[in-house]
Formats: structure tokens, C-alpha cells, sequence
């Protein structure tokens, strides 16, 4: 077995069952027509395509949803353990219902990420903790906040080499505020302790303003 097929194998069926258990019946794969018609992007490599979305049912553990990305951390290019596989990340969203808007948000924020890794938007980094990303979410999320995860692990270690989980997190406007003038980390903190982070609830009011 390759190492890609390892560290894929690793990630679906080791990892993601034992952190998250039942993970549906399969993958929300993504499609051409995202890059085409959110990007504007023509020529897209078939191995994205592999990319997607799992989606995992509240359980005894949890009350939420979890959608959790899968492909990014898959070792394309590599024969050989490194210290990232692939991308490095992997994306994490939790929400209090089954949000039918989730799954194409990951989807997005997959490909997106892709196209960074391969210069599309210039010399923009991939997305990382502290990420800020306008991402309306009707009625009251107008922006996305990438943090560290609070009830799994941050780093993963596959056979490929580690991956990050980067949480996200729907923001307001007035929270958006905060967060340029505070920080990012200073906005998770605050919203993790009024019991916000890290889950998303676009009908939820603000709790600070900028």
C-alpha cells in the first residue's frame, strides 16, 4: 500500500471514527463546478476533486454536528514521511443543528485553501489559526474565525506526517470589530467563555461589539 493510500486510510477510518464515531455513509466530494463557478477557476487538478466533507451525527459524547474536511493532509507529492502531510490542515465546523448550509461552507473553504496552496490568489498564505474570513451566514454571521479546536486534538499524526484541525467559527459583525482591534485568539477566548466557541449558530445575537 502507498503512503498516500496509508495516510488516507489512516484518516478516515482510524482517526475520524475514534475521535467523532459514526461519520455518515460517505463523503461530500467536491466538484468541478466549485471551482468554476465560485472561482473562477477552469483548469482544476483532478486529485482536489477527492476532497470533500464528512458529516458526523450528534451521539452520546456530543449534542452537536461535526463537518469535518478530508484531503487536504493527503501526501500527493510525497513518497516519504514529512513533517506536514500534504496541506497540513484539515477543517472542522460544529454546529447545534444539521445546518444544510454547512457542508458547501467546508466545501468552499477546501477548495479555496487549494487554490492558495497553488498561487491562484498570489502571495496569500493558506488559511491558519487566527484567520479572519467574510462568509455571511444569514441572519447574523457575517464573517468566519479560524481557531484551535477545545475538545479534540489540535495536531493529528498520520503515518504521512501531522496534521492541524483548524476550527471554525461563525463571527458578527460587532465581534469582527472586536476582533481587528483585540486579536483573533482574544475573540475565541471571550467567545468560549460565554459558551459560544466553537460552535456556529448564525440566529445567535452578538456579544461584544468592535
Amino acid at each position: 500500500m502507498s503512503l498516500l493510500d496509508q495516510a488516507w486510510e489512516q484518516r478516515e477510518n482510524d482517526v475520524y471514527v475514534n475521535l467523532f464515531g459514526d461519520i455518515g455513509e460517505g463523503i461530500y466530494t467536491l466538484q468541478f463546478e466549485l471551482f468554476q463557478n465560485q472561482f473562477g477557476c477552469e483548469e482544476v487538478d483532478p486529485r482536489w476533486l477527492h476532497s470533500g466533507v464528512f458529516k458526523s451525527p450528534p451521539n452520546g459524547n456530543r449534542q452537536t454536528w461535526i463537518y469535518v474536511s478530508s484531503g487536504m493532509s493527503n501526501p500527493w507529492e510525497s513518497e516519504t514521511r514529512e513533517e506536514y502531510s500534504g496541506l497540513g490542515t484539515e477543517i472542522l465546523l460544529e454546529t447545534e443543528c444539521d445546518e444544510s448550509w454547512a457542508i458547501p461552507l467546508v466545501q468552499s473553504l477546501i477548495a479555496y485553501n487549494i487554490l492558495l496552496s497553488v498561487g491562484k490568489f498570489g502571495d496569500k498564505p493558506l488559511l491558519d489559526y487566527g484567520a479572519r474570513i467574510p462568509q455571511p451566514i444569514a441572519p447574523n454571521i457575517t464573517h468566519l474565525i479560524i481557531g484551535k479546536p477545545t475538545e479534540y486534538p489540535e495536531s493529528i499524526d498520520l503515518v504521512s506526517g501531522e496534521f492541524d484541525f483548524l476550527q471554525v467559527c461563525g463571527i458578527t459583525e460587532g465581534e469582527y470589530g472586536y476582533a481587528k482591534d483585540h486579536g483573533s485568539f482574544e475573540l475565541c477566548e471571550l467567545l468560549l467563555e460565554k459558551g459560544i466557541y466553537p460552535i456556529t449558530d448564525p440566529r445567535r445575537e452578538g456579544m461584544v461589539s468592535g
